[in-house]
């Protein structure tokens, strides 16, 4: 699994965006909890200047796995990507609080980085 799993994103990071979203989209649907390609898609999705969608895919990524401090931390520049500069900074907490907790500096560093960005 660990192997086919390991192709799979190696064709994945190398394909055009839009191959990219179609691809993570079909490893989805043969596990539609799977935390890594609900990121994944946030991550494509961020990247392709549609922060809401990235954000529902980051938020059920979060709900399958809470031990992601980055996913708090692209979240929060989605949500400020859109204006939103107030749950910008509550995702930047939340993401401060689970990268303390997960005793992950370098997470926290860039949240806390994130966060004087709203200050």
């Amino acid at each position: 699994m660990i192997v086919a799993r390991t192709m799979c994103v190696q064709d994945t990071v190398n394909a055009p965006m839009s191959d990219r979203i179609e691809h993570l989209r079909r490893m989805l649907d043969a596990d539609p909890a799977d935390p890594f390609c609900l990121y994944a898609l946030g991550m494509e999705y961020a990247a392709q200047g549609h922060p809401s969608t990235a954000i529902a895919h980051l938020e059920q990524s979060l709900k399958s796995d809470e031990d992601q401090p980055y996913a708090w931390f692209h979240m929060a520049r989605c949500h400020a990507a859109m204006g939103d500069t107030a749950k910008a900074a509550a995702a930047v907490h939340e993401g401060l609080n689970t990268a303390t907790r997960l005793d992950d500096h370098g997470a926290a560093s860039e949240l806390a980085a994130l966060r004087d960005e709203f200050v």
